[in-house]
């Protein structure tokens, strides 16, 4: 493995602990919401972005298709990172039955647009190749 999918590994695991971690942290910090963040849906979800990055971004040994998914996997990183823990600190205010379908919410925000980035990022790698190539292009 090369270092550009190494550390894409480390960023989409880094991603991960927080996004799992945040509705644990929660469900042992504030009374009463346990049973509506301790469920197998809640992780699932959080999961899926995260085993999707890995299974668009590691798979391919072109160095230009690395580098994307280091890049992507980093956004994503930060992104969690920020998100989460502004609601690990309370800037994110967070109580009542609906907290777990809130952070399924966020799961499926995160999950479409990791496939939109993706995708625009792959079809632009393509049509430069295209371009570099000498053929018309678009």
């Amino acid at each position: 493995m090369d270092a550009a999918r190494r550390q894409t590994v480390y960023f989409l695991i880094a991603g991960l602990i927080f996004s799992v971690g945040t509705p644990v942290s929660l469900a042992l910090t504030q009374p009463g919401v346990a049973g509506y963040l301790i469920q197998p849906v809640i992780f699932i979800g959080a999961i899926l972005p995260y085993l999707l990055g890995a299974a668009l971004w590691l798979p391919s040994r072109s160095p230009r298709v690395s580098r994307i998914g280091l890049i992507l996997s980093a956004v994503l990183a930060l992104c969690s990172c920020i998100l989460y823990a502004a609601i690990l600190i309370g800037l994110i205010p967070t109580s009542g039955d609906m907290m777990g379908f809130g952070f399924l919410i966020i799961d499926a925000v995160t999950t479409v647009a990791l496939i939109v980035v993706t995708l625009t990022a792959f079809a632009l790698l393509r049509f430069r190749q295209r371009g570099s190539e000498g053929g018309a292009g678009l």
